[in-house]
């Protein structure tokens, strides 16, 4: 696009800031077709692929723990390469969608291989390695670009919080399907065989997520103009200019924490069920009561945050959460009673999840004032690689509690049942107040720049 931009918008001149007419509700409800797609296989692998490591391809859970965090953050390093090609990319397709429409294929094939165990020892250890690090990069190569895509979209403030929602819908959709359907269809597919099950169950996840992104590349055209070509400037300046926007930095602060807290839950749900409650069944219960959670959190988020304002709603949120959790420990001898006060702390404490893209969408409009150039790529890449190593971590800490308790596949002591206890419910606790501490370093309320 060359058409001359405002320089306090970014907008194309003359246009209306939230582009030549509202943007239209199939390309609203299209957006979240994203997240939906990105969660089956983005949740499937923080959800089971720990166990899979563990229980199928036989690798110590240390062992695994160091693959998750290593990989995760190897492949997170791409994500800032990704966002500073979305901001070049100039072509007859846009900026965002060709990386939806070329790179979801990749992605379906690394998370089968990923699904796919290779001899043992050594060599399973390397195949795992090199696979999770693959399916890091083709999720970044897609996702990067489909978070980007909403200050693309549209500059409207109301419009961005309420496809947030949206896309937090498909989210939760996304979560809903990986609770119910994975070891069903593992099952069903394997016939006993998990080795076999859990491939066939990725060949179909990753199909379907395929054509779910093909369907956003086909609803969802960008409207608010691109910076001039010529306000280009050498890619390490503009990576230095990111410390200046504090807003930014809290919002990825924030978002990194608060996917330690999902990395975490998901990864020990399985465990948490089986050992702790002694129902392995209750795993597709936790599962589902997070994924009702962050649906029900979807839909509330966006009209209690318009009411008492993004981050004093997100804070009060978080601090409450801290105190349902610590309701938590007495209550795993009553599955009913945990699952009640897990759904509601996950409701409650969602609010950041729903919120954060339109966070990261204010903080582009914000760093156009202080660079003179949007780059909605760099910035989405940032709170992307924050919620990629953040589930990283999750899952390495739950994994490194697996092996601080002594765990075994098949005996469980009670030091190992303790530390999973410890690590599913005290850990989210904790996280829950770092993250509010983190948020305080967003201020970027509507309200408040009128009066500044």
């Amino acid at each position: 696009m060359s058409a001359a931009s405002s320089p306090a918008t970014g907008l194309a001149a003359g246009a209306h800031p939230s582009g030549p007419r509202p943007l239209g509700r199939a390309a609203q409800f299209g957006y979240g077709l994203g997240d939906l797609a990105s969660n089956l296989t983005w949740t499937t692998l923080t959800a089971f692929l720990l166990f899979f490591y563990t229980d199928v391809a036989a690798l110590t859970a240390a062992t695994a723990g160091t693959i998750l965090l290593v990989g995760r953050i190897a492949d997170a390093v791409i994500d800032p390469v990704v966002g500073l090609a979305v901001d070049r990319t100039r072509s007859r397709f846009g900026r965002a969608r060709p990386y939806l429409i070329f790179a979801a294929p990749l992605l379906a094939v690394a998370f089968v291989l990923t699904f796919t165990s290779a001899g043992s020892g050594t060599s399973a250890v390397i195949w795992a390695g090199v696979t999770f690090v693959a399916v890091g990069i083709c999720h970044s190569l897609v996702n990067v670009p489909y978070g980007a895509m909403l200050p693309m979209l549209t500059a409207d403030d109301d419009t961005r919080l309420r496809m947030s929602g949206y896309r937090f819908v498909g989210a939760s959709l996304g979560l809903i399907t990986v609770s119910v359907a994975v070891m069903p269809l593992v099952m069903a597919v394997g016939g006993g065989d998990l080795r076999r099950g859990f491939t066939g169950m990725a060949i179909v996840f990753g199909v379907v997520g395929t054509l779910m992104y093909w369907a956003v590349a086909a609803l969802c055209r960008e409207r608010v103009a691109p910076s001039p070509v010529t306000t280009r400037v050498p890619t390490g300046r503009a990576l230095r200019e990111l410390v200046r926007n504090r807003h930014w930095l809290g919002v990825c602060l924030a978002s990194l924490v608060a996917f330690v807290r999902m990395g975490v839950i998901t990864a020990g749900a399985v465990y948490y069920a089986r050992d702790v409650l002694h129902d392995a069944w209750s795993t597709s219960y936790i599962l589902l009561a997070f994924a009702v959670s962050a649906l029900v959190g979807s839909l509330v988020t966006p009209w209690v945050l318009r009411r008492v304002g993004k981050r004093r709603g997100i804070v009060a949120g978080l601090v409450a959460t801290a105190v349902l959790y610590a309701l938590l420990f007495p209550l795993h001898g009553s599955p009913v009673g945990f699952l009640t006060v897990f759904l509601l702390a996950n409701v409650i404490g969602g609010f950041g999840y729903v919120a954060a893209p339109a966070l990261v969408s204010d903080t582009v409009d914000h760093h156009e004032t202080i660079a003179g150039r949007r780059e909605e790529g760099l910035l989405y890449a940032g709170y992307s690689f924050a919620t990629k190593v953040g589930t990283a971590l999750g899952g390495s800490l739950f994994a490194w509690a697996l092996a601080w308790g002594g765990y075994r596949v098949g005996e469980v002591t009670a030091p190992a049942a303790q530390a999973i206890e410890w690590a599913f419910v005290g850990a989210p606790l904790v996280l829950c107040l770092i993250q509010a501490a983190c948020m305080y370093l967003y201020d970027l309320e509507r309200p408040a720049q009128v009066a500044g």
